[in-house]
């Protein structure tokens, strides 16, 4: 079957098509934004950003949300998805409003922050209530369409991104670069944001779970409910090893594609020069793993009908390691843009595994919570070596040392997990309390 054959069905589902349009909408805006806040942040003349500053940004607006986002599957695990995606969006359109006011008073203090912080961290938000959502309107059951279904959102979502931020960019250049002409971009991202709310609210409050609300309990109660649920989310995942042990490997992915992603800004900010250097050169990057996670979309699914999956993330990590290796001594910004292709592909075809995996192995009670929990791993592993990796190498980004130790830690991250992986699998444990059925915590 075609590409265009494997697609119609999933496009016959009303429900999927409003999805994935809620989610192509919201991404775009985030790139949107994403183009706005490295800009203003990270690449602006009028500030010299050191990789202690960029390791204190990464840590202030990424973690605080990765220590709290297991919480989030409460909620989605509770209200309306379909809500909980509109009212998402609403909120940004208004952060970013507060962001154009703050960016053009040439403002980076505490309540930038607090305002970058909060619209990252409701991103995240929706994009875990996206993952949740897939395997409502896609079954489960049917594991061709669910790994077709991650293949095309994934990567339409992260094509989206890339539109949006070079939007973003284009806006940028054309306009201008300084302070007050970066606010329009945050602007245009406000409006941006607007349009995902009106695209979500086009489903019924009901179209995306969860499929059996859980009630709330009272304030105080909920407050120790927190603590038991998330450890029976934990447990649920635990005892589905196929899922346990494909998000241990993304995670020792994250770690060492973190390293890369900050040597990476630091060579385009500091390391490099000439024409594919400076905001070019990493946007440039950008594109070259946006390619990667193109292919990815099409060769995985194709791949993983004739490979396991297991296998498919293994070939992947381990070629990851050599490529970075070979492309990345020579420390050529050329060669640095091929290898993000490589690495593109790399996190787009394991992740497509990995969302498969949870999908297939939780239930839908338990969806929210989990994929709270792998954007908790996803995103403490990132954000957490970005930020070491920031303070150890030099102001350059040139490494030899550090480039062979991503490069080793990819290749060994997926031979372990291959080893790991094949160990004959012990029956799913069932819930004492309640055969056969999600544990009522």
């Amino acid at each position: 079957m075609d590409a265009r054959g494997q697609l119609r069905p999933l496009f016959a589902r009303p429900r999927f098509a409003i999805l994935y349009a809620s989610r192509l909408t919201s991404q775009a805006s985030d790139g949107i934004f994403q183009a706005c806040l490295v800009g203003y942040v990270l690449f602006s003349p009028q500030r010299a950003t050191s990789p202690g500053t960029i390791a204190v940004s990464l840590a202030i607006v990424l973690l605080p949300f990765s220590v709290i986002g297991p919480f989030t599957g409460i909620i989605l695990d509770r209200v309306a998805r379909q809500r909980a995606l509109v009212v998402s969006s609403v909120i940004r359109a208004g952060l970013l409003i507060v962001l154009a006011a703050l960016i053009a008073a040439d403002h980076t203090g505490v309540d930038f922050y607090v305002a970058a912080l909060t619209t990252v961290s409701v991103s995240r938000f929706v994009n875990a209530a996206l993952s949740a959502c897939l395997p409502v309107v896609v079954p489960s059951s049917d594991e061709k369409a669910l790994v077709t279904a991650n293949a095309l959102t994934t990567t339409s979502g992260t094509i989206a991104t890339l539109l949006g931020a070079g939007l973003g960019s284009g806006v940028r250049g054309l306009i201008g670069g300084d302070d007050r002409h970066l606010a329009i971009v945050a602007g245009l991202a406000a409006v941006s944001y607007l349009a995902a709310a009106l695209t979500a609210a086009r489903a019924g409050r009901a179209d995306f779970g969860p499929l059996e609300p859980k009630p709330w309990d009272a304030a105080l109660g909920q407050v120790r409910e927190v603590a038991v649920e998330l450890m029976a989310g934990g447990r649920h995942l635990w005892n589905r090893r196929p899922a346990r042990d494909a998000l241990a490997a993304l995670t020792a992915f994250r770690v060492f594609f973190g390293l890369v992603f900050i040597g990476t800004v630091l060579l385009f900010r500091n390391g490099f020069h000439g024409s594919l250097s400076g905001l070019t050169g990493l946007a440039t990057v950008v594109t070259g793993g946006g390619v990667g996670t193109i292919a990815a979309a099409f060769a995985t699914p194709r791949v993983t009908r004739r490979l396991s999956k297991r296998t498919w993330i293994t070939i992947t990590f381990v070629a990851s390691g050599i490529v970075i290796v070979a492309l990345g001594v020579p420390f050529s910004p050329v060669l640095f843009v091929l290898a993000s292709s490589v690495l593109g592909f790399t996190a787009t075809a394991s992740k497509i595994c990995v969302d498969t995996f949870v999908q297939e192995e939780t239930e839908d009670a338990y969806r929210g919570r989990a994929f709270a929990l792998y954007d908790l791993l996803f995103n403490v592993a990132y954000v957490a070596a970005a930020a070491a990796g920031a303070l150890v190498l030099p102001a350059s980004g040139r490494s030899e040392a550090m480039i062979i130790v991503i490069g080793l830690g990819f290749a060994v991250s997926g031979l372990l997990y291959y080893r790991l992986s094949a160990r004959p699998a012990g029956p799913t444990p069932v819930p004492a309390s309640e055969p056969g059925t999600p544990v009522e915590v």
